[in-house]
C-alpha cells in the first residue's frame, strides 16, 4: 500500500476516534482509498510495461538504423527520419485518441515532432540552401504546425503549448534555407514570429478570461514567455553583440516573468488562475540565482558585496512572500537561493574562513526565521 494510502487511512482513523464520522462511513471511506491505491499501483505497472516495450522498440530501431543508414544517401536519410517522426507523431495521437496512457501519448507526439525538426536540419545535407529541395523542406517544415496543431486545440492544453515552441524552430529554418537573409535576419524574423504569436494568445486570453472557450491558450502564452528568453539571449548575443551586457534584457524579461506570475496567482480571473503558477513563482527564484550573479559580476563589472545584495535580496523578499501567502515552496527555493548568495559572497572575500563566517550567519538567519514560522503562519492567511 503507497504511503499516501496509509496517510489516509490514518486521518480517516482520526475522524473516526473524534466521532467526526460514523463508524460505517469509515469503512466506506477506507475501502475506497484502498480501491483508489490499487487502482494507481495497476496503471503504474501499465506505464512500466508500455515503458519497457517503448525502450525495446527503441533498441530495434536503433539496430535498423545501423543496417539501413550507410546503405542510404542523404535524401533517404532525411526522408527516413521525417517518416520515422510522423509515424511516431501519429501514434501518438492514436493512444490519446483511445484515451490511453495520456501523458505517454503527449510525450510520444512531441517526440515525434523532435524528429520532424532533426529531419528538417539534416536535410541541408541532402539539399543546400535556396535549392529546391530546400525551400520545399523549408515549406513543409512550416506546414507541419499547421496541419497538426489544429486539432490539438480541442484535445488537450499540453500539445498546443509545444507546438508554439516548434513553430518557432521550423520558421527559423525556412528563414535560413529558403531565403537569403543571413543570421541576424533570421534572428529577427523568428522574434517577430514570437512577437506575433504572444500577442494572439493575448487576445485570445482576453476575449475568453475564463479559459472556458480556449483553455490551452494560457499555456501556449507561458511558453511563449519562456521562448522569448532563449530568444533575448539569442538576439542579444548574435543580432546586437551584446556580450555580457545581454544580462540587462534578460533582466526585463526576468521581472516580466515575475510580474506576469504574480498577476496570474492573485489578480487574474478565476478561470486562469493555475496551482503551478505558485511553482513558477518559485521557479523565479532559482532562475534570479545564476541571472542576479551573471549581471553584478560581468555586466556591471561590481564586487561580491552587490551579487550578495541581489541574489540575497530576492531571497529574503521570497521569505517575506512565502511567509504571507503560506508558500512552502518558496521558501524552500528562498532558502536555498539565500544560501547560495552567502556561500558565494564568502568564497569570494574570505576564503574557507570566509566560507565558514558566512555560513555560520546563514544559519544564524535561518534558525532565527524558523522560530518565527510558527508564529507567521498561525496568523491568517490574506485573501
Amino acid at each position: 500500500m503507497s504511503q499516501v494510502s496509509r496517510s489516509v487511512l490514518e486521518a480517516i482513523e482520526r475522524w473516526e476516534d473524534k466521532a467526526l464520522i460514523t463508524h460505517d462511513f469509515a469503512d466506506r471511506l477506507k475501502q475506497e482509498a484502498v480501491d483508489a491505491a490499487e487502482a494507481g499501483t495497476v496503471r503504474l505497472s501499465q506505464y512500466i510495461v508500455a515503458a519497457t516495450a517503448a525502450v525495446v522498440t527503441l533498441i530495434a530501431g536503433g539496430v535498423f538504423l545501423d543496417w539501413a543508414w550507410p546503405r542510404m544517401d542523404d535524401a533517404m536519410r532525411t526522408l527516413l527520419l521525417a517518416a520515422v517522426g510522423l509515424g511516431v507523431h501519429v501514434w501518438g495521437i492514436r493512444l490519446e485518441n483511445a484515451r490511453r496512457w495520456i501523458p505517454a501519448s503527449l510525450l510520444m507526439q512531441t517526440a515525434g515532432l523532435g524528429l520532424l525538426m532533426t529531419a528538417a536540419v539534416f536535410s541541408e545535407r541532402a539539399w543546400p540552401d535556396l535549392t529546391t529541395g530546400a525551400i520545399v523542406a523549408g515549406i513543409v517544415g512550416l506546414a507541419v504546425p499547421v496541419v497538426l496543431a489544429p486539432r490539438t486545440l480541442r484535445r488537450n492544453v499540453f500539445m498546443p503549448a509545444v507546438h508554439l515552441s516548434f513553430a518557432l524552430g521550423f520558421v527559423a529554418l525556412f528563414l535560413d534555407r529558403a531565403t537569403r537573409l543571413q543570421v541576424e535576419g533570421v534572428i529577427w524574423g523568428v522574434d517577430a514570429a514570437l512577437v506575433v504569436a504572444a500577442a494572439a494568445m493575448v487576445a485570445i486570453l482576453r476575449k475568453d478570461p475564463e479559459g472556458q472557450r480556449h483553455p490551452w491558450a494560457l499555456n501556449a502564452f507561458v511558453m511563449a514567455v519562456y521562448a522569448a528568453a532563449v530568444l533575448v539571449v539569442v538576439t542579444g548575443s548574435q543580432a546586437l553583440h551584446l556580450d555580457q551586457d545581454v544580462a540587462y534584457p534578460l533582466d526585463v524579461w526576468f521581472f516580466l516573468l515575475v510580474g506576469l506570475t504574480l498577476w496570474g496567482v492573485h489578480r487574474s480571473p478565476l478561470g486562469l488562475r493555475r496551482d503551478w503558477f505558485e511553482t513558477q513563482l518559485a521557479l523565479c527564484v532559482l532562475i534570479w540565482v545564476p541571472l542576479g550573479f551573471f549581471t553584478a559580476m560581468e555586466a556591471l563589472q561590481a564586487t561580491s558585496e552587490l551579487a550578495l545584495i541581489f541574489v540575497g535580496g530576492l531571497a529574503v523578499l521570497g521569505f517575506a512572500y512565502a511567509m504571507q501567502y503560506r508558500s512552502r515552496r518558496i521558501l524552500a527555493t528562498s532558502a536555498l537561493a539565500f544560501i547560495l548568495a552567502v556561500w558565494f559572497w564568502a568564497a569570494e572575500r574570505g576564503g574557507a574562513l570566509g566560507v565558514v563566517a558566512g555560513l555560520a550567519f546563514a544559519a544564524a538567519f535561518l534558525f532565527w526565521l524558523s522560530a518565527r514560522v510558527g508564529q507567521w503562519w498561525s496568523r491568517p492567511a490574506p485573501s
